[in-house]
């Protein structure tokens, strides 16, 4: 029994002795704090982000979880996400107007840098998605998409029809605001674009209103004066007429100056014009465009009538018969001219009527309250000499009248406008003076001797 016991003790002292061998080893379980790429997602986070590493639990762009996916994987995954979202089928709205599109289509995309920059930083939270947008494509396909929506003004203009003035009114435009609809989509993450957007519209004023055309309309006869002419004189009313039908229907802007000549034009052959009896230094002789001068010096009666502004003017050398002295206008192309000034707000519409030896000229314009009439004082008369002048071709003693004379006068002319009040301004217009057309008489000299 003894030598069991003694057997049993040396037996413990080996095995104790071999275990502290196996402690001062080392072969007992470590207790070394693991490498990083071993740490849970958790712990990951805490040690500073997550780039190159998982992404912790919660870690969200809109509604993709990326939890647990490392950075290449989750860019990946957010790829793959976006260009779903992308092609989904949007519906542009304007009134009842709808038009189906993509976000693709509008040049919208998700910015994965930026949106993965923010994951990184700030792993573990949900984060909006972040979206750029290609301006010029935006720009082409809506241009195209909208071209029903979009519209240019329409100004407003006029016609003259049976000599009324008829408005075409003004139309506002649209035009969308495509940049505003491109910036209020990229404000907003991928997930919470709407499937239906409103397209912005503004509307875009017509550059000329219908009230600027109508402040421009005429409405009534302003001025008009009538005078007589021979019908047997052929080539004088050929004339007259040509150069009426010149004025007739024309149209003067507001401040704009209106040139007898530059409206009739040259009295040539070559316009149509024939020969007629014109004055040249005190006589009548024939010459190219006579009887023009009988339009202009109706014209400008009728301008005077209108109140209207006088910008050029000069009277005959010797007084007409077709109106009275100081109420001409005498004209000659391209010297002597007749032009007279739109100062009023509207336009001034001209019409010309030839009809049985009368010729009739009318400005259109509007009625502003006022009446005109002309006043004249003469100042002198002068009587007319009697010219005799032989003539082979006529037998002696027979004297025919050339010429018939008219008396000289000198004459001041004002026109005097009444206005509604009744209250008067009177205008000094000119003082004409008009010199004596001699009386010359033919005298038959054939079968009389020269000496």
């Amino acid at each position: 029994m003894k030598q069991y016991e003694q057997t049993f003790m040396l037996t413990f002292k080996c095995f104790t002795f071999l275990l502290l061998i196996l402690v001062i080893s080392g072969c007992t379980p470590s207790t070394r704090t693991p490498e990083p790429n071993h740490l849970p997602p958790q712990a990951l986070a805490n040690e500073g982000g997550a780039s190159g590493g998982v992404l912790p639990e919660g870690t969200k762009v809109d509604d993709l979880d990326l939890s647990g996916m490392v950075v290449p994987e989750a860019s990946l995954k957010l790829e793959e996400w976006a260009k779903d979202k992308l092609e989904e089928t949007r519906v542009l709205l304007y009134n009842n107007t709808e038009i189906p599109i993509t976000l693709k289509d509008l040049g919208i995309d998700v910015d994965h840098q930026k949106t993965m920059e923010e994951v990184e930083n700030t792993p573990g939270q949900t984060l909006p998605s972040v979206l750029k947008a290609d301006s010029l494509k935006a720009n082409q396909t809506l241009q195209e998409k909208l071209v029903k929506i979009a519209r240019p003004a329409k100004d407003a203009s006029y016609k003259i029809e049976n000599d009324k003035f008829v408005i075409n009114p003004a139309e506002s435009g649209r035009t969308v605001v495509i940049d505003r609809l491109i910036r209020d989509i990229q404000k907003i993450s991928l997930s919470d674009v709407p499937k239906r957007l409103d397209i912005p519209v503004v509307e875009v004023p017509a550059s000329v209103t219908t009230e600027s055309i109508n402040t421009l309309a005429f409405d009534t006869v302003i001025g008009e004066s009538t005078t007589k002419f021979s019908v047997s004189e052929g080539n004088r009313s050929a004339n007259l007429t040509a150069a009426a039908k010149a004025l007739d229907r024309k149209v003067i802007r507001p401040g704009e100056t209106f040139s007898f000549n530059d409206t009739v034009g040259p009295r040539e052959p070559e316009t149509g014009y024939k020969e007629a009896y014109v004055i040249i230094n005190g006589e009548y002789v024939k010459g190219t465009g006579g009887g023009v001068c009988q339009v202009s010096s109706t014209l400008y009666n009728a301008v005077l009538l209108s109140n209207l502004k006088i910008v050029e003017r000069m009277p005959h050398a010797v007084a007409v018969s077709y109106v009275l002295p100081g109420q001409d206008a005498t004209v000659n192309y391209p010297n002597i001219d007749f032009k007279f000034n739109n100062d009023t707000s509207n336009l001034l519409y001209l019409r010309s009527n030839v009809k049985s030896g009368v010729l009739t000229l009318q400005i259109w314009g509007k009625k502003l309250g006022k009446s005109v009439r002309i006043e004249r004082q003469v100042e002198k008369i002068m009587n007319y000499k009697t010219e005799k002048r032989t003539d082979r071709k006529l037998p002696a003693g027979r004297i025919v009248q050339e010429q018939k004379g008219s008396k000289g006068v000198v004459v001041n002319t004002w026109r005097v406008i009444r206005d509604g009040n009744g209250n008067e301004t009177k205008q000094f217009l000119g003082r004409d003076l008009y010199a004596p057309a001699n009386r010359i008489l033919r005298v038959g000299s054939r079968g009389l001797s020269e000496t």
